[in-house]
């Protein structure tokens, strides 16, 4: 993992949440550490880095994002939905969407197709047999107008994150490879860092560790190259648990510790002492 770049994150996130590096700190390393890791001197264990994220409000499950899309034209409806989606208040989100006040103001297709996709997210985190939420990903689809957008790739991967927490390897697949393919057809804007996140973390529930770690590097590099640190956090956070989860993989473990960014994610020795 970049030292540098894990840094300078940490430290982002850390002031936009308002903390002070000794409440970041307290009960998981020193606040010398903490100093230490933010100006890239080094870099953590995984345990370290696990709950440093955690403690940031980071979650592998919960994401937001850059830019909302709107539901509707009645400016309280979007303001509500955003509110909801960044609090991850699933289940007041899906009453919400569900509403016949929501449902009567949408007039576009883009509209209908973006609130299609935040239904499905929600049905993501409430239903626990994922056929509502397929199905509200595909109804988001089916609402794109001619050629591809950012809300269609993320319907699309949303669909291989889903088939990935079933087990369903082949239909995995499928849908990353498309997504990765039709990305390549549009212009860049920050939303598309999540696809490389939902991509790590598919490859990560079907336990392809090396492949999850593959896609970690690929987002890190198309963030960086893109000037944008959105994503940066939830993907080293991410980074972290693939790596600890490697630890108990030893035939992945091998294979993921040749790169340099997770070399020293595996050596605990250097911090040992660190309380």
């Amino acid at each position: 993992m970049e030292r540098q770049l894990f840094g300078k994150e940490l430290r982002r996130i850390r002031k936009e949440k308002k903390l002070s590096q000794y409440e970041l700190a307290d009960g998981i390393c020193s606040q010398a550490m903490l100093s230490s890791i933010e100006l890239g001197k080094y870099l953590p264990n995984v345990q370290i880095i696990v709950k440093l994220c955690i403690r940031l409000g980071l979650n592998a499950n919960q994401l937001i994002l850059n830019n909302h899309y709107e539901i509707s034209p009645v400016e309280k409806n979007k303001e509500k939905c955003e509110e909801l989606c960044n609090k991850h208040d699933y289940a007041e989100l899906n009453t919400f969407l569900e509403s016949k006040p929501v449902l009567n103001s949408i007039e576009t297709r883009l509209e209908m197709q973006a609130y299609y996709y935040y239904l499905a997210c929600t049905q993501f985190h409430l239903d626990r047999d994922r056929q509502e939420s397929l199905r509200s990903f595909n109804l988001s689809l089916a609402e794109s107008e001619k050629g591809i957008n950012s809300l269609s790739l993320l319907a699309l991967m949303g669909i291989a994150t889903v088939y990935a927490q079933l087990g369903k390897k082949e239909s995995t697949l499928y849908y990353i490879n498309k997504v990765m393919f039709k990305m390549k057809a549009i212009n860049y804007e920050e939303n598309l860092n999540i696809l490389f996140y939902l991509k790590a973390f598919a490859y990560f529930n079907l336990n392809m560790l090396v492949d999850a770690y593959t896609s970690i590097e690929e987002g890190i590099e198309f963030i960086t190259v893109h000037n944008s640190h959105y994503m940066l956090g939830n993907i080293f956070f991410l980074a972290s648990k693939i790596a600890e989860k490697a630890e108990q993989e030893n035939n992945q473990r091998e294979r993921i510790q040749e790169s340099k960014m997770f070399e020293k994610l595996f050596n605990e020795k250097i911090f040992r002492y660190i309380s």
